[in-house]
């Protein structure tokens, strides 16, 4: 790897250096799907976003099948920071009916991340080893104020 102090300036790696190193594969979520990283899933008000995360959550959570791929079960995490739980109870109950997870958890709360949300996802990790997923919905409620 290069080195160089001048933050302006780009790190880069030539290509014998590339295939000189051994990288890991990243950790799947849904084969052939998802993978371990952070994603934006965005689109128009009103058009099923939070659904579509609530069903990917709930698969992962059991281990039930997503659009035709697999996901490898563990614990999701699903930050609901503009619901309330009558509402989360209302369209999940819609979704899966009566079936539930003993491993999808929300939240409809949490701190910004430049106000302890790094340490309140680290505590809950800690607690739940098996985390697969964090899904937050939505980015803007967790953001600086101003930004």
């Amino acid at each position: 790897m290069t080195e160089n102090n001048d933050k302006n300036s780009l790190d880069t790696i030539s290509m014998e250096e590339l295939f000189d190193n051994v990288y890991p594969p990243k950790k799947t979520i849904i084969e052939n799907l998802l993978y371990s990283g952070t994603y934006l899933f965005v689109g128009a008000p009103k058009i099923g976003k939070s659904f579509m995360m609530a069903q990917i959550g709930y698969c992962v959570s059991t281990g039930a099948e997503f659009l035709g791929f697999n996901p490898y079960k563990g614990t999701v995490l699903y930050l609901a920071l503009e619901d309330d739980y009558a509402r989360l109870q209302k369209r999940l109950s819609k979704m899966f009916d009566m079936q539930t997870s003993e491993t999808f958890y929300f939240a409809t709360q949490s701190q910004a991340l430049s106000n302890g949300l790094d340490k309140q996802l680290e505590d809950f990790i800690s607690k739940h080893s098996d985390t697969r997923l964090i899904i937050i919905d939505t980015l803007q409620k967790i953001r600086e104020v101003g930004v």
